[in-house]
């Protein structure tokens, strides 16, 4: 919008009017510029509602006094929404009259005087008068809530002190009210003045008791919580709080209510008295459900800082709905500092422990959140609170050692190594998180250095295995089966009963390297230090290992294939390197010269996809095939077994044709003629047709070829 302009003296009335004033404002308008003072700066509000903006200054040649003025019809504002007062000292406004009768163009804008308002400047100004700060805005607030309330009267030296009284009012007021406040920044006569804000001098007498006088001492102590809490804001050098504030959950439906504002204040590190804070307080519990979970931490965290003194009563009160109202809602670390403060408050225990079992949880949840301030404060303030969250994270430790470990090094919650928290202490004691635990050795090491710290023995305190346990091995680490021996030899089996480790072991033994030599002893020593723990197929596992020693060692006794087979149904899914190992040590003796009586054939007959498929694994192993290539009599006795028992099982037939054709075919071919009539020797003294079934395998004619193949071959 455009600004209609009125200029007027006080010897030719009005020398210029734009065409967009309306006539019939003419005479009002006359009678309120005649009233202005030199130097004074005024918003008055005429009879139909609308405003006159002015400025009159003088003439330094001739002393004539000059009014310049815009009209502002009802309801309208500034062009940019700017404040009536930021036209202080503008560039648009005229310095002298215009020629009289002319018709001035409306103005487009009144530009603010560069720097004036500046946010530095009226911070600083605030703070000079800040005695009378809180007075005055709870006059102002009273005369925006009531326009027949008294009127506010300033005196300051200079009216520009006024002008920059009504900038900082008017930043603190909704912004309605900061847009229709009028004022004045010089009124000699402040009796005659049509304002709601009356600026003055200390020379000016006048009848104060008609008006709320704020002069050069303090304004007393005001009850008024947003004056105050505005007040603390400009001190605080906040202004942009006011516009935040009014951003938040139903301020609308106060405009003045301190709750808001003291909420906002606060969140942003400003700190109030206890008026503020309690408002504060009241209005989040009023607002609970509308607020953010980002919002609650710095907002509980300013209601609870130390306080010069004691906190009283209605504060106490307010705090107390707060923190029932938010239980369950916010996380117990943000919730931490409230709860501690009334806990100590109050003397009531009952609200510790349950605080600080929540925030143990949420602490080793996530270990990064012992940073917050909120958390650091809240420990550091109540002893209470610090020595039962350690409690509930000793309780903690042993099934999540690591997060404890974590949070150790995030944050310095254990000055020392308390007593009394075995776990705690072996936490403590752990390497910083990093630190390389590969090598056997070091692990070992480890053990022995956190089952020290924890001041108690794992046969008093079985837990603390557990503790130690996972330290070392974390995760799905699991010990070697050399370490599982170890660690049993050294704890002894009750331990890990009570402590549930005996678990791991059991995982270490059946998850062991099958080549690893520790793995059959491992399995034999828990069968028997836990007879009643291990479950039916673990145990079946197990025994599936004890039966492979016996097997490495040839005390595997009578029908080795049934026996493994049938160990390997109750131990059914096979952890692989168990089964690889067993099979393969079957395999070993099946495929020996002196193999057991009977056992080809119980091979032929199994079907077993795994049992034969580590039979030809192991049949294919590189030491078989060396001792295929160089050794005639072996080369012969495998020729036999693999044109035995045909027709036992489909599969026997295809592992059988595989071999005689992909391995001992290969393998003869790397033999002298004198070794090949060795092997042939060798058939002929094991009797029936197998030298000449060899020979014709060998050395296949046509005829011979197809019976053969129909004989010995693939399906």
């Amino acid at each position: 919008m455009s600004l209609a302009q009125l200029h007027y003296t006080a010897a030719s009335g009005f020398t210029a009017v734009s065409p967009e004033v309306p006539r019939t404002l003419l005479d009002e308008a006359e009678e309120v510029l005649a009233a202005f003072p030199a130097s004074a700066f005024s918003l008055t509000q005429l009879s139909d509602g609308s405003r006159l903006l002015s400025r009159t200054t003088t003439d330094p040649e001739t002393g004539a006094a000059h009014t310049h003025a815009v009209h502002l019809p009802a309801g309208t504002r500034l062009p940019g929404g700017a404040l009536p007062v930021t036209a202080w000292d503008s560039p648009g406004w005229a310095p002298l009259a215009p020629a009289s009768g002319s018709t001035p163009s409306p103005l487009e804008v009144l530009t603010p005087a560069a720097g004036f308002f500046d946010r530095e400047g009226l911070a600083d100004f605030a703070t000079w008068r800040g005695p009378r700060l809180a007075g005055v805005l709870a006059d102002v607030r009273r005369l925006c809530e009531d326009p027949g309330a008294e009127q506010v009267v300033l005196i300051e030296e200079e009216p520009a002190d006024i002008a920059r009284w009504v900038a900082v009012v008017g930043a603190a007021l909704p912004r309605e009210h900061a847009h229709a406040l009028t004022f004045t920044t010089y009124a000699e006569r402040p009796e005659h003045a049509l304002q709601q804000i009356i600026g003055t001098s200390p020379d000016v007498v006048f009848p104060a008791a008609e008006f709320r006088v704020h002069g050069s001492g303090a304004s007393g102590v005001c009850e008024d919580a947003w004056a105050v809490v505005a007040a603390q804001v400009w001190l605080a050098g906040r202004p942009e709080l006011f516009k935040r504030a009014a951003a938040q959950p139903s301020f609308h439906e106060g405009e003045f209510a301190a709750g808001p504002l003291a909420a906002t204040a606060l969140s942003a590190g400003v700190p109030l008295d206890s008026r503020g804070r309690t408002a504060a307080a009241a209005w989040a519990w009023e607002h609970a459900d509308g607020l953010d979970a980002g919002d609650w931490p710095a907002l509980l965290g300013a209601l609870c800082a130390p306080v010069p003194g004691s906190r009283p009563d209605g504060e106490l009160a307010a705090l107390d709905r707060l923190a029932a109202r938010i239980d369950g809602k916010v996380a117990a670390e943000t919730l931490a500092p409230l709860t501690a403060l009334l806990a100590s408050v109050d003397d009531d225990p009952a609200a510790v422990p349950e605080l600080a079992r929540r925030l143990a949880h949420e602490l080793l949840a996530d270990p990064d959140r012992a940073r917050g301030a909120a958390v650091r404060e809240a420990l550091a303030q109540h002893s209470s609170l610090h020595a039962q969250l350690l409690v509930h994270l000793d309780e903690l430790a042993p099934d999540n050692p690591f997060s404890l470990v974590r949070l150790l090094h995030t944050a310095d919650l254990v000055p020392g190594v308390p007593e009394g928290l075995p776990h705690l202490r072996m936490c403590a004691a752990y390497p910083e998180p990093g630190t390389s635990r590969t090598a056997t050795e070091d692990r070992e090491s480890t053990l022995h250095t956190v089952l020290r710290a924890a001041g108690v023995s794992p046969m008093v305190e079985p837990l603390v295995l557990r503790t130690g346990f996972r330290l070392v091995w974390p995760g799905d680490l699991l010990p070697t089966p050399q370490e599982a021996r170890w660690i049993l030899g050294e704890t002894g089996s009750d331990a890990h009963r009570t402590a549930g480790t005996y678990q791991e072991l059991i995982r270490a033994a059946l998850e062991g390297p099958p080549d690893d030599p520790d793995v059959t002893p491992l399995a034999a020593d828990l069968i028997r230090c836990f007879p009643h723990e291990i479950d039916a197929r673990e145990l079946g596992a197990l025994r599936l290992l004890v039966f492979a020693e016996s097997l490495a060692e040839g005390r595997a006794g009578a029908g080795p294939v049934a026996t493994a087979l049938t160990l390997r149904s109750a131990a059914h899914p096979v952890e692989p390197p168990v089964l690889t190992r067993v099979f393969t040590l079957l395999a070993r003796d099946l495929l020996a010269e002196q193999r057991p009586p009977g056992e080809l054939s119980a091979l032929a007959r199994s079907a077993d996809p795994d049992l034969l498929g580590a039979y030809a694994a192991t049949a294919r192993s590189a030491p078989q095939l060396e001792r295929l290539r160089t050794a005639p009599s072996y080369a012969a006795d495998c020729f036999v077994a693999w044109t035995s028992h045909v027709g036992a099982s489909p599969l026997w037939d295809d592992t059988r044709a595989a071999l005689l054709e992909d391995v001992l075919r290969p393998a003869l071919q790397h033999m002298t003629s004198r070794e090949i009539a060795a092997a042939e020797e060798h058939l002929n003294r094991a009797g029936g047709s197998h030298a000449s079934d060899f020979r014709a395998w060998h050395r296949p004619s046509g005829g011979t070829l197809g019976r053969l193949a129909r004989r010995f071959g693939r399906r």
